[in-house]
C-alpha cells in the first residue's frame, strides 16, 4: 500500500512540475462587456503571462522526495526534465526521464495560460499510472508561492480528493514543487518535494524546507 499510495502522489503532484512567476492572475474570467474587438483577437494569442513562463525553458536535473503519510520515512528519486515551447510559444512541454522505487519513469507535462480564463493550466501524464491529472491556479503575491489546485480520484480511499501544490523559484537556476496532501485526520502534510536544478548550474538541493506551512485544511 506505501508504494502505490507513493505512485499515486507522485502522480498527481507530477502536473505541477512547472514553476510559478510574478504574476496576479484575475478572480474571474474576462466578461464580454470588457473586451474591444481588439482584446477579443488578442485572446488567442501568447501574451505578457505566457512570455513570463520563459524562466522554465530548457534542460533541468531533477531531486523527488516523497512522503505517503505523516510519520513515513520520505524516499528519494532523481532524474532529467526538458521543456520546450510549441504550438507557437502557447504551451510548454515537459519531457521528464527518471526513477522511481527503482522503476523507470517517463512523464509528459503541458502548462500554458488560458488568457480568456485569467489563469494557469497545468496537465501531467506519466508511465506508472492511467491517470490525466489536471490543476490549475494564479500566483498569490502576498504569499510569494504560485498555487494551483485540481481534484482527481484517489483508489486508495475510494473517491475524489483536491490536490494542492504551492511553487517557488530558489534562484534564477532552481526552483521547487511542493505538494499538499491530506491525512485520515484531516490535517495537511507535505507529500511530495521536487527541486528543479538548471543542468550544469550545481547540485540540487538535497533536504531544504520549502517552507510550506504545515496547516488544518480549511476548504
Amino acid at each position: 500500500m506505501k508504494r502505490l499510495s507513493s505512485f499515486v502522489s507522485l502522480s498527481v503532484a507530477a502536473a505541477l512540475l512547472l514553476g510559478g512567476c510574478s504574476f496576479r492572475s484575475g478572480p474571474r474570467g474576462v466578461q464580454p462587456e470588457e473586451l474591444t474587438p481588439a482584446q477579443w483577437a488578442a485572446l488567442s494569442k501568447p501574451g505578457e503571462s505566457h512570455k513570463l513562463l520563459d524562466a522554465f525553458a530548457g534542460s533541468w536535473d531533477v531531486r523527488i522526495r516523497f512522503w505517503s503519510s505523516p510519520s513515513a520515512a520520505p524516499q528519494d528519486s532523481h532524474g532529467t526534465s526538458t521543456l520546450s515551447w510549441i504550438l507557437g510559444d502557447r504551451f510548454l512541454q515537459e519531457d521528464f526521464q527518471g526513477d522511481v522505487l527503482g522503476e523507470a519513469y517517463q512523464g509528459l507535462g503541458l502548462m500554458g495560460y488560458d488568457a480568456a480564463a485569467r489563469r494557469f493550466m497545468t496537465v501531467w501524464l506519466d508511465s506508472l499510472n492511467t491517470v490525466i491529472a489536471m490543476q490549475q491556479g494564479s500566483y498569490s503575491p502576498d504569499k510569494g508561492t504560485f498555487e494551483l489546485r485540481g481534484e482527481v480520484y484517489d483508489p486508495l480511499i475510494g473517491r475524489n480528493k483536491t490536490t494542492r501544490s504551492e511553487i517557488r523559484i530558489l534562484s534564477p537556476n532552481e526552483y521547487s514543487v511542493s505538494m499538499i496532501d491530506m491525512a485520515p485526520n484531516g490535517a495537511d502534510f507535505k507529500s511530495l518535494e521536487i527541486v528543479y536544478t538548471r543542468r550544469g548550474e550545481g547540485v540540487p538541493l538535497a533536504t531544504a524546507s520549502l517552507g510550506v506551512d504545515v496547516k488544518k485544511r480549511a476548504d
